[in-house]
């Protein structure tokens, strides 16, 4: 009898071991998602910010076109300006419909890391903190 006794005993201290474990490894992965979506969350506000910027220097491109358009003289500095901006937009078009497709986002993603990697800037000049 008192073999059985211990045998529970241990028994039970073990399934409460193991559910303490658990209990502990769960509480990590919930820890872990969390400060990955704070993370996240911090991208996402990032990117946003970096999008807002761009489609601001887009807007300034436009208005230096216009004026060339017009024919009056542009300076050095909006020449360079709208060169930089129609590179930028030449970047985004592409990387922009890709996202578009189904399962883009993350092909996208992919595509600038990989881009990366190899020393290649696929992003537009606003983003060049990011990816």
């Amino acid at each position: 009898m008192r073999l059985i006794r211990e045998y529970i005993r241990e028994s039970l201290i073990a399934d409460m071991a193991n559910e303490a474990l658990q209990e502990g490894m769960f509480q990590d992965v919930i820890a872990k998602i969390k400060k990955k979506g704070s993370s996240t969350a911090s991208m996402t506000k990032e990117f946003f910010k970096n999008l807002k910027q761009e489609l601001g220097e887009t807007k300034e491109g436009a208005v230096i076109l216009k004026k060339m358009v017009m024919g009056k003289q542009l300076s050095s500095e909006e020449t360079d300006a709208l060169k930089q901006q129609a590179k930028d937009i030449a970047k985004g078009i592409p990387l922009l419909a890709l996202f578009a497709v189904p399962g883009g986002g993350i092909a996208t993603a992919v595509l600038v890391k990989v881009a990366k990697k190899y020393g290649v800037n696929l992003m537009p000049t606003s983003f060049k903190g990011e990816a």
